[in-house]
């Protein structure tokens, strides 16, 4: 068939997918937690009070009453207060809360040499008086300037010109990339008044009315009267920043205990007196009092969020910018304050109003859960790389193992008289049964170990006293589970059961999380957290890679099934199972209420009809694999543009991403994108990953590699009719994973993890082959007693040959 005639024929194939695929994104509803039914909140004043470092567990009846019946009458959650860099500090906080939008003071934030404190008094020029004699072990290092203590230190004595500091945050460039705006929620609301300087960050915009205090006066008509002067009062109460612990290390709080307790003790008298001054002003004020920041070398952790006020009843907090209660973010403030106004919100404001998503139970039990809940998201956080560093070790450790012991790397990788002595060292070196068993048995473990990091999370490892060892056991746990099941049950008996019984644990797992809320996937160790807040519901990159590998393995394995059922299998029997495994994983990806992951879409349906297109025998052309790739971005534009059309607090990033397509930001979207997946590329551990599976794909994959068939040798032991199949998948697999990794902001880690299956199922099938299929014994070349190797073009053979031969890429027929 030629090209132009072929096209045509594809194209209403491609029409129906797209109108199915329609129907399965655009029919779902919207987000993860759906927010009870009151209208938005309004309010004739707003009082927000932001507690640089206060986390959940700070809260105590007895130590901070206050701030204990503060809770209990408001709707609360689980604060993410991440700006523009991975450790927020105070001013970052700030500038971040008034932005609505990542942002990050102009400054670095790392460790530097401690000042030395003297135990004496100096003079003007800093020598000691006379008489006075320091001592040494008195000497206590300051750092007030290690980690956060830089901006707090500015916050402190610095920011007499707030204006100009906004500016330097508007022009610094993380903050750009993110293309948020400095001081947007001064500049949207009448006027401000402000206590504590830090706090002038979030309203000193260029045209903003705001007036600044030091501290909040003693006298409660004062107090009334401060805040009654404007329709948003911000109230910035830094005394944690003054408990700095002296070390210059990081620290869970970055606070000493006792010092901790006496600024909490201030932190809430200071509450009790808005609460008072609140309850005699007249008409509805809405409280909001959030952790702005970590202090001084405090480690990233989810802090304190709470509103009260008129039409807020208690119960858990969540937004339409994470989708999932009892999750917010510090961006979620300012819109929070503006809908609250009766103001319109800023476009660059990424953030979403607050609202409330279900009861909660008692504040006791709701702080238990939500201490459990940071416990779980910092341990994930401060996990992640040795995760990845561990799967890079352990794909490494097969892969050699499989170099050794297996071969099939001699022939064409040493020249002339090297060649020999590899060969002869190899035949000395030949692996027995038992040696094989055990690799494949490793590598099935190796395999298993993915998807062991989701279901570890059916495990309260959080409950433990050392929750990091509690989370490494029960992965570990898990991943033996995997390999029984793998290694012992009946599928053992076939030739590809093993690695099928892996993929569909991982497939199994992946989809029934995400159908019942991706609670595997929240902290999940290569899911996603709170505190770094790229997601909080739905398919994470990582997991997308992991998807794409076993949905389109098992897909292809289940058309080859029905193929072969068929007896004499039509282009029908392989494009049908392929459309509705295809279909219906996409529906999972991109579904606003499952999966939520826009890039995924994109990367699956082209790997999907690809996959369908080989196994059906169309030839891919330029022309095809561009109508495939206009399928998919249809199929998500279509699903984004809905999502857009919906209200504008309860869209999704696929709506947001419409509208800053609408506003002029989409050139702001792709270049932090592309950032991220070129710091990824040269810092992530899981770089390290391609350098494993391209060794893997080289050795495997060459000619004469063991997953290239010969004449007279099928490839690892299978028939020429399932190579061809498995090499289909590979290729879509390969290009489904390419996508992934130019529209997602994970970059290389989103095809480094899904070779983290791959490449041990790989070697695990190559272990399992029969000797004679492991042609690396000896040198290349025709098998004794066996025909000279065809070319491509003679495949055909005389009337009644049985052939079952695959040559260089081709398969021949059985007649």
């Amino acid at each position: 068939m030629s090209r132009a005639g072929a096209l045509p024929r594809l194209l209403p194939a491609c029409l129906v997918l797209l109108a199915l695929l329609g129907g399965l994104l655009g029919g779902a509803a919207g987000p993860a937690a759906a927010a009870t039914p009151e209208g938005p909140w309004s309010a004739t004043r707003v009082v927000d009070v932001g507690v640089a470092g206060l986390t959940w567990s700070d809260l105590d009846p007895e130590r901070t009453p206050e701030l204990w019946a503060l809770a209990e009458e408001s709707a609360i959650g689980a604060l993410s207060v991440r700006a523009a860099r991975p450790t927020t500090c105070l001013l970052d906080g700030w500038a971040t809360l008034g932005a609505g939008n990542r942002a990050r003071y102009p400054g670095a934030v790392e460790p530097v040499p401690p000042v030395p404190v003297p135990s004496v008094p100096l003079d003007e020029d800093g020598v000691a008086l006379d008489g006075a004699e320091e001592d040494p072990a008195a000497v206590q290092p300051d750092t007030r300037l290690s980690w956060c203590g830089l901006e707090e230190q500015v916050a402190e004595v610095g920011l007499a010109e707030p204006r100009r500091t906004v500016a330097r945050v508007a022009a610094d460039e993380a903050t750009a990339r993110f293309g948020a705006e400095p001081g947007a929620l001064g500049e949207a609301v009448e006027c401000s008044t402000v206590v504590g300087r830090a706090g002038s960050l979030a309203v000193a915009g260029e045209t903003g009315e705001f007036t600044v205090r030091d501290r909040l006066p003693t006298e409660p008509a004062e107090v009334a009267a401060l805040l009654a002067a404007c329709p948003l009062t911000v109230v910035s109460l830094d005394q944690l920043t003054d408990a700095a612990a002296p070390v210059v290390e990081e620290s869970d709080t970055g606070t000493q205990p006792s010092r901790r307790e006496a600024a909490l003790t201030v932190i809430d008298e200071t509450v009790g007196r808005v609460r008072d001054a609140v309850a005699e002003l007249p008409g509805d004020t809405l409280v909001l009092l959030q952790g702005v920041s970590e202090v001084n070398g405090g480690r990233p952790q989810l802090h304190v969020g709470l509103a009260h006020g008129p039409g807020v009843p208690p119960g858990w907090l969540t937004s339409a910018s994470t989708g999932r209660a009892p999750f917010v973010q510090l961006i979620d403030v300012a819109p929070t304050i503006l809908q609250a106004l009766g103001l319109e919100r800023v476009a660059s404001m990424n953030g979403q109003p607050f609202r409330v998503a279900g009861d909660r139970p008692d504040l006791a039990t709701a702080i238990a859960e939500l201490e459990q809940i940071n416990t779980r998201a910092v341990v994930h956080y401060r996990s992640t790389s040795t995760t990845f560093w561990l799967l890079v070790v352990l794909n490494g450790a097969v892969v050699v193992l499989g170099l050794l012991g297996l071969g099939g790397w001699a022939g064409g990788w040493f020249p002339g008289r090297g060649r020999g002595r590899v060969r002869s060292w190899l035949q000395r070196r030949t692996p027995g049964p038992r040696r094989t068993a055990a690799l494949r048995v490793a590598a099935l473990a190796v395999a298993a170990v993915p998807v062991s990091t989701y279901l570890a999370n059916l495990v309260p490892w959080e409950l433990s006293p050392a929750p990091r060892v509690a989370l490494a056991g029960s992965v570990l746990g898990c991943a033996l589970a995997v390999t029984a099941v793998a290694a012992l049950g009946p599928w053992r008996r076939t030739r590809l059961g093993p690695a099928v019984a892996v993929l569909v644990v991982t497939l199994a797992t992946l989809v029934g999380d995400v159908l019942t809320g991706s609670h595997l996937e929240l902290d999940g160790l290569l899911g996603y957290d709170a505190i770094v807040a790229g997601r909080f519901t739905g398919y994470g990159n990582l997991s997308f890679g992991l998807l794409a590998v076993s949905s389109l393995l098992l897909t292809a394995a289940a058309a080859a099934a029905v193929a072969r059922r068929a007896g004499t299998p039509g282009r029908r029997h392989w494009l049908l199972p392929v459309l509705v495994a295809g279909l219906g994983t996409v529906g999972v990806i991109g579904a606003p209420s499952l999966g939520r992951d826009f890039g995924g879409v994109l990367a699956a349906v082209p790997g999907f009809l690809v996959l369908g297109m080989l196994l059906g025998r169309i030839r891919v052309t330029v022309v095809r694999l561009v109508a495939v790739l206009a399928v998919a971005v249809l199929a998500v534009g279509t699903v984004a543009v809905l999502d857009w059309l919906g209200p504008a607090d309860e869209r999704s990033h696929l709506g947001r991403f419409v509208g800053q397509l609408l506003d002029g930001q989409a050139w702001t979207v792709v270049s932090r994108k592309a950032q991220a997946n070129l710091n990824i590329l040269l810092g992530s551990p899981l770089a390290w990953m391609l350098l494993v599976a391209l060794v893997a794909a080289v050795w495997l994959l060459r000619p004469g590699g063991l997953l290239r068939s010969r004449p007279g040798r099928s490839a690892a032991g299978l028939p020429a009719d399932d190579l061809r199949v498995l090499r289909a998948a590979l290729v879509a697999i390969a290009l489904s994973l390419t996508l992934g990794a130019l529209v997602n902001d994970s970059g290389v880690a989103l095809p480094a993890t899904a070779a983290t299956v791959l490449v041990p199922l790989l070697v695990w099938l190559v272990a399992g082959a029969p000797d004679g299929d492991r042609a690396d014994r000896q040198l290349p070349g025709p098998v004794p007693g066996s025909a000279p190797e065809a070319s491509s073009g003679s495949a055909r053979e005389a009337p009644g040959a049985r052939v079952n031969v695959g040559v260089r890429g081709s398969t021949g027929r059985t007649s």
